[in-house]
């Protein structure tokens, strides 16, 4: 298969997986944001700080998104390149910022503000991945802007519902939070990259999976190991994910290209 019509495949894939799981949400039903989502297991006070474990696992996400912002800006890549990286950085540290504030003092509102903030991260991130994998106009303003609205429309739609009396429906979050799962069954990550590797955004979802599992055994964590809980570990496992695509970034050389590609380009010389 031509590698221009592998693109349009994966995109196709991609489109089509991203209205089956529209679908299924719908068909799901409401999920409500209830009172017991603010409860953890973990919720000792250190020295007057509220779930203070949960506070401070919060911050290496930050760290790693300020680590991020400037090893990305500093890197040789393209301008199409950086920006949804810088974005997905950008909403990384708000969400650290804010998911610390929530657990100081749990609420609503600061809860949907943080998975916001972190559902247009990872549409960010889906959108760095095409941008270098299937068309650099992915990258382009035009598109980080309609990325920003689409985040901006699902938040819309959360409020919306809960003005009306409906209560606070987190699904239109968990679409986009889902999208860069989705890109592996689409095939977008085999396409040939110009600076990182399949490996590397493997590494970056599998941990992203493991911190939505951490997450659902969060007291189970907490009774196996006596200081930290699977919600704890969930904040470190995101920090990861933004910490190694921060890696990419500061390991990029001007003009270098990744294995993936110079293995394409030796697979197109030798056919």
């Amino acid at each position: 298969m031509s590698e221009p019509l592998s693109r349009r495949c994966a995109l196709t894939l991609l489109l089509a997986m991203a209205v089956a799981s529209m679908a299924g949400l719908l068909a799901w039903g409401p999920v409500l944001l209830s009172p017991d989502a603010h409860v953890y297991a973990d919720d000792r006070a250190w020295g007057g700080l509220s779930n203070a474990a949960n506070v401070l696992a919060s911050l290496p996400l930050l760290a790693a998104a300020l680590w991020g912002i400037v090893a990305t800006r500093a890197s040789g890549w393209s301008d199409e390149l950086r920006r949804p990286w810088v974005a997905f950085h950008l909403c990384a540290g708000a969400a650290a910022s804010v998911a610390a504030a929530y657990h100081a003092a749990p609420g609503d509102a600061s809860f949907v503000l943080a998975h916001a903030l972190s559902a247009a991260g990872f549409v960010f991130l889906a959108q760095g991945v095409l941008a270098e994998r299937v068309h650099p106009a992915f990258g382009s303003t035009r598109a980080l802007l309609g990325a920003g609205l689409l985040a901006a429309l699902a938040c819309a739609m959360v409020l919306a519902g809960a003005a009306l009396g409906r209560g606070i429906d987190m699904r239109p979050l968990m679409l986009l939070e889902l999208l860069p799962v989705l890109l592996i069954p689409a095939g977008a990550l085999w396409l040939p990259g110009a600076h990182t590797r399949a490996t590397d955004w493997i590494i970056m979802l599998v941990a992203y999976g493991v911190a939505k599992g951490f997450d659902a055994a969060d007291s189970a964590v907490l009774s196996a190991t006596g200081w930290i809980s699977g919600h704890g570990l969930m904040h470190l496992c995101l920090a990861a994910v933004a910490g190694w695509l921060a890696y990419c970034a500061a390991s990029a050389r001007s003009g270098a290209e990744a294995p993936d590609t110079r293995r394409q380009t030796s697979l197109n010389t030798s056919g």
